[in-house]
């Protein structure tokens, strides 16, 4: 997947996020894909996924979703 600059900017920074989430919850956080983070107002998708992995943190609830990522796939 190609991902943009100003995303992967953000998401080059979450190494100690994600370990937080992994040590607080015993599971990895949903992977970065744009079908299920996506532009909010003048939030790009990282900026939505990073606000998304912080929440879940503050929360004490981990964040479960049904993904979409391989949606559009029909084979």
């Amino acid at each position: 997947m190609y991902v943009a600059r100003c995303d992967m900017e953000i998401l080059h920074s979450l190494d100690e996020l994600h370990r937080q989430y992994e040590e607080k919850f015993g599971e990895r956080f949903i992977s970065f894909n744009y079908a299920d983070f996506k532009w909010a107002g003048d939030k790009c998708p990282g900026q939505v996924y990073k606000e998304t992995l912080e929440q879940a943190l503050l929360s004490d609830k981990p964040y479960h979703i049904v993904s979409h990522r391989y949606d559009t796939i029909d084979h």
